[in-house]
C-alpha cells in the first residue's frame, strides 16, 4: 500500500506540475512577471529567485502553483501585470495548463507505445499495418452455472492458451475450433495463477452452435508498433481519448444538473489513490496509461467554464475580447471565482468523505 501511495503522489504531482508549467511558459512568453512557481503546496522548504521569479519546493507534495503579478486592480500601465495584457494573451495564459496536460498525454503515449503499451481506447487492429504484433491471451470472464466448462473445472480468471494444441489469442478462434468438430471433446491448456494445466471439456450442441458455457474476453498485454509511426499513432490516440473523456465528463455534468446530486461513482483524491493501488499491481505500462488518462482528464475538467477553473477564467478573457478590450471589473471576477472556489471545495470535501466511507467499508 505504501508503494501505491508513493506512486499516486508521484503521478498526481507530475500531472499537476505539467499543468502549472503550462501557465508558467505562456505567462513568461506573454511578458507577465511570474512571482513564484512552486512545486508542491506551502509552506515553502526551499526557494531560489531567478529573473524575478521565485522557484520553490514546498512541504505538501501535491502538484504545484503559479503566482502571477498583477491579477487585480491598481497596477497602472505596468506591462508586467497580467491585468494589462490583451484578451488573447490572457486566454493563452489561463489555458496554457490545459495545453500542457494534452502535450504530456501525447508524450507519455509515445513513450508507452515505444515500450509496447496497448492503446487506451482503440482496438490495436484499427491501426492496421502500424501494428507489428499483438501479445494477448483469452481470459474467462464468467463461467455459467451447470455448463460443460464448470463441470471441467474452469474458473473465471483462467487464461485459455490453446485448444487441442492449437494456440489461441482471440475468443473467436476458440469458437471456430470447437465448431470444426461438434462430436468430440476438446483439450484446453489453461493458465491459472501463473501455472499451466490441461482440462478436458465436452461442449454441448445448441441452436447457436457449439457451446461450453463461458463468457470470454481478450486481455492484451503488449502491442508492438512500427517505431517511426509511433508519434502519429500517439497523436491519434490522444485525440480519441480526449473525445472519450469529453463525452464522459459531459455525461457527468448532465447527471449532476438533472438530478442535483453527485454520482455515486465520482471519486476524489482518496478514490484515485485506491485506483492507483490496483493499477500498480498491473505493472509499469498500466501506470503510464494511468498518467495519460489522469492528465487528459485534468485538462478537460479545467476547460469546463466554471468559476475558479481555467475554463471560467477563459470566459472572462473572451468577454473582454468581445467587448473590444473593455475589462471586466476585477472585483466582480474575483468575487465570482471565490464563490466558484468555495463550491468546488465543498464538492471535493463531500466526494472525499464518500471515498473514505467506501474505503472503511
Amino acid at each position: 500500500m505504501l508503494v501505491a501511495i508513493l506512486v499516486f503522489i508521484l503521478v498526481f504531482s507530475i500531472v499537476v506540475f505539467a499543468h502549472e508549467l503550462g501557465h508558467l511558459y505562456f505567462a513568461k512568453k506573454m511578458g507577465v512577471l511570474v512571482e513564484e512557481f512552486g512545486f508542491g503546496l506551502p509552506p515553502r522548504i526551499w526557494g531560489k529567485k531567478k529573473n524575478g521569479t521565485i522557484y520553490s519546493i514546498n512541504l505538501i507534495p501535491f502538484g504545484g502553483f503559479v503566482k502571477l503579478y498583477g491579477e487585480g486592480d491598481g497596477f497602472g500601465d505596468d506591462q508586467r501585470a497580467f491585468i494589462n495584457k490583451k484578451p488573447w494573451q490572457k486566454l493563452l495564459i489561463v489555458t496554457g495548463g490545459v495545453l500542457m496536460n494534452f502535450l504530456l498525454g501525447w508524450v507519455v503515449l509515445m513513450i508507452g507505445f515505444w515500450l509496447a503499451m496497448p492503446p487506451l481506447v482503440t482496438l490495436p487492429e484499427q491501426y492496421g499495418i502500424a501494428v507489428r504484433k499483438i501479445d494477448a491471451k483469452v481470459v474467462v470472464a464468467e463461467v455459467l452455472a451447470g455448463s460443460p466448462a464448470e463441470r471441467a473445472g474452469i474458473l473465471a480468471g483462467d487464461y485459455i492458451l490453446s485448444v487441442d494444441e492449437v494456440e489461441v489469442s482471440l475468443p473467436s478462434q476458440i469458437k471456430d475450433l470447437l465448431q470444426a468438430d461438434v462430436k468430440r471433446s476438446a483439450t484446453l491448456l489453461i493458465e491459472r495463477e501463473g501455472a499451466p494445466q490441461e482440462v478436458v471439456v465436452r461442449p454441448v450442441v445448441k441452436d447457436a452452435g457449439v457451446e461450453m458455457g463461458v463468457l470470454l474476453d481478450r486481455e492484451i498485454s503488449k502491442v508492438h508498433y512500427v517505431w517511426w509511426l509511433v508519434p502519429w499513432l500517439a497523436l491519434q490516440e490522444t485525440g480519441r481519448t480526449l473525445l472519450v473523456v469529453f463525452i464522459s465528463i459531459l455525461g457527468l455534468l448532465k447527471q449532476i444538473f438533472t438530478t442535483a446530486s453527485l454520482p455515486a461513482d465520482l471519486s476524489g483524491p482518496v478514490g484515485i489513490a485506491r485506483v492507483t493501488a490496483d493499477v500498480v499491481k498491473l505493472g509499469f505500462l498500466r501506470v503510464l496509461q494511468f498518467i495519460v488518462f489522469l492528465s487528459l482528464n485534468l485538462g478537460i475538467i479545467n476547460l469546463v467554464p466554471f468559476p475558479a477553473l481555467d475554463g471560467g477564467r477563459a470566459v472572462f478573457a473572451v468577454v473582454e475580447w468581445l467587448r473590444r478590450g473593455k475589462k471586466v471589473s476585477s472585483r466582480i471576477e474575483n468575487a465570482v471565482n471565490a464563490v466558484g472556489f468555495v463550491v468546488l471545495l465543498g464538492v471535493l470535501l463531500v466526494v472525499t468523505y464518500k471515498d473514505i466511507l467506501k474505503l472503511l467499508s
